[in-house]
């Protein structure tokens, strides 16, 4: 079996030479024509076939699928790389964006660091929380808990909402105080309440607050029944047109109004960031990659940003 190394310097030879490993004999084969969505795919040299199976160079298709092909000398390995995720303000491509629904990347480790990196003080329980109730549901617990960061300033609050309510992503505080009596349209009142005075719902513990948040995301992302054995929480789940926004970025203006880039700013200005607290050592390939475009990314922001002052 070759080594992982010799395996990426013959990919590296491969691509150097812009095809495939091809034999003599193959070169009489007749030349077989590339189309990716209906585009003809140019290729220095030219797809065969070779004992029924279609040989086609490497570079050819990875740049023609919109990802970027780099050669690393220093560890001999080539990385091919999907496209990075767009800067905060542009409508990315669904094949850019990141879906609610999905596993989540990001360890408790990871979001504990970058809490504490921004408010000491907040709830340490919270990451675990939010990777425990979002796998239950199947949404990104990660990014979730990003959310959470950008509804409360992580969590130092200074809105509406108070601490005690457990209410991280502002369920209910429309901008007019309760009056105690609301509808709570089939959430468990023994778990969520409203007070008089009070802007926001209120949950009785951390964990309510938190699958509230991701029941409220759930809403959104798909039409499908909660999970079996889970107690609705949150008061506005019926009041959401179910799956009408499967990706983060079509929160915008529905989530937050108005909300052009609400979705993209949790990406890039909370989620993405959360990967800077991670030394480079002991990274995996595929994990030092992501790490690069995301760097680039919130480079690019930045750049923006100046440009626009």
């Amino acid at each position: 079996m070759r080594s992982k190394k010799s395996l990426a310097v013959l990919a590296v030879l491969l691509i150097a030479a812009g095809l495939l490993f091809i034999p003599p004999l193959a070169l009489a084969q007749r030349a077989v024509t590339i189309f990716l969505d209906g585009r003809q795919v140019k290729c220095d040299v030219a797809p065969v076939i070779i004992d029924g199976r279609t040989m086609v160079p490497l570079r050819a298709i990875s740049e023609g699928l919109g990802m970027d092909v780099q050669w690393d000398a220093a560890n001999y390995h080539v990385l091919i790389s999907s496209p990075a995720t767009p800067v905060s303000g542009t409508t990315p491509t669904q094949a850019e964006n990141l879906g609610i629904m999905g596993q989540s990347t990001l360890s408790a480790d990871q979001l504990l660091a970058l809490m504490v990196k921004n408010n000491p003080q907040a709830p340490r329980e919270l990451p675990a929380l939010y990777l425990r109730i979002g796998a239950e549901y199947g949404i990104r617990g990660d990014i979730a808990f990003c959310q959470a960061a950008k509804e409360t300033g992580w969590w130092k609050y200074g809105g509406l909402v108070q601490p005690y309510q457990n209410n991280y992503c502002g369920l209910s505080a429309t901008g007019q105080a309760a009056t105690g009596a609301e509808d709570l349209r089939g959430a468990d009142p023994n778990r969520v309440r409203f007070e008089n005075g009070v802007h926001g719902a209120i949950f009785s513990t951390p964990a309510d607050g938190v699958e509230a948040h991701i029941q409220h995301l759930y809403a959104y992302a798909c039409s499908k029944k909660l999970p079996a054995g889970k107690t609705l929480l949150d008061p506005r789940f019926v009041l959401v047109p179910r799956g009408i926004a499967p990706e983060w970025s079509d929160l915008n203006g529905r989530w937050a109004v108005p909300g052009v880039g609400y979705g993209e700013s949790i990406l890039l200005d909370y989620y993405y960031k959360a990967f800077s607290n991670t030394p480079k050592s002991g990274l995996s390939l595929e994990e030092q990659v992501q790490r690069l475009q995301i760097e680039n990314q919130l480079l690019k922001q930045e750049i923006g940003r100046l440009k626009a002052m």
